[in-house]
């Protein structure tokens, strides 16, 4: 048992990690990490239709072990579904 934990007044010569966050999960409507504006964004994901995402399968953490969050969704969890009107390319 190390001596600080015996006698609280003996220090180990070992400071203690500093903790970091290296990245923050961005939002889905503005992409941003902090929101720029979370009451604005809020409205906005009601609004707007999410698909979860492909690459995480809505984890929102990277899959490929290189990164904290997904590097396409950010961490969000769900992308933006882009509605594609199939009958406007056959004329």
């Amino acid at each position: 048992m190390p001596v600080s934990l015996i006698h609280p007044d003996r220090p180990t010569g070992v400071s203690a990690p500093k903790i970091v966050r290296r990245s923050l999960r961005c939002c889905p409507v503005c992409g941003k990490a902090p929101c720029a504006n979370p009451r604005a964004c809020r409205v906005a994901f009601g609004a707007i239709e999410w698909l979860e995402c492909p690459a995480c399968a809505g984890s929102g953490y990277d899959t490929t072990g290189f990164q904290l969050y997904c590097p396409d969704c950010c961490g969000a969890k769900v992308l933006e579904v882009e509605i594609v009107d199939a009958s406007r390319g056959r004329e």
